[in-house]
């Protein structure tokens, strides 16, 4: 076989490589109204790469960013988003005392889980998070609310983030997930 024929097996096999079950997923993303108040909830199910539990294994804490957009839904490219949230989480686990903390990175609120699964279930709950005021909207208007998470990689350490960089198994988020509303 030729260098050739050679390359064009590698290109051809790595076209029909599976696809990374690596990836965060979200579900039942809803809206609320709430006392005046636009509220949203959603489960996203992370699914780290087994690098990125190798690392959170051996002490890196890995930190996930969720962005929260609202706009109309009938809105140009260049219209400003009507509300936009970032929530910051962070994931840690503590090898001398066996436990994974969930720290909500605005509040301080911390919380410890003795499994991961439970560290994981609760780092996705996402619950009553306001997004806009209703004064805010006008009637008749439909509107559509995005909502995404990714691994952050610049709070990674120093010395590893040339590697995330690099490397799908720190490319990890989800696709947009969207609801639409009508005030």
């Amino acid at each position: 076989m030729t260098l050739n024929k050679s390359c064009l097996w590698l290109l051809l096999l790595a076209s029909f490589s599976p696809v990374s079950a690596d990836e965060f997923l979200i579900s039942g993303l809803q809206a609320r109204l709430d006392e005046g108040n636009y509220l949203a909830s959603a489960e996203i199910e992370y699914r780290f790469s087994r690098k990125a539990f190798e690392a959170l294994h051996n002490g890196v804490p890995l930190t996930l960013e969720i962005h929260l957009q609202l706009r109309r839904s009938s809105a140009w490219i260049w219209e400003a988003d009507l509300a936009g949230v970032k929530l910051r989480y962070q994931i840690r686990y503590h090898a001398l005392a066996g436990l994974y903390q969930v720290i909500d990175l605005q509040s301080g609120d911390q919380q410890n889980f003795v499994t991961r699964a439970a560290a994981l279930t609760a780092l996705g709950r996402l619950s009553d998070v306001k997004v806009i005021e209703q004064g805010k909207l006008q009637a008749g208007e439909d509107y559509t609310l995005a909502l995404r998470s990714t691994l952050d990689i610049e709070a990674l350490p120093m010395p590893l983030r040339p590697l995330a960089y690099l490397s799908p198994d720190w490319s990890l988020s989800s696709g947009w997930s969207l609801w639409h509303l009508r005030y």
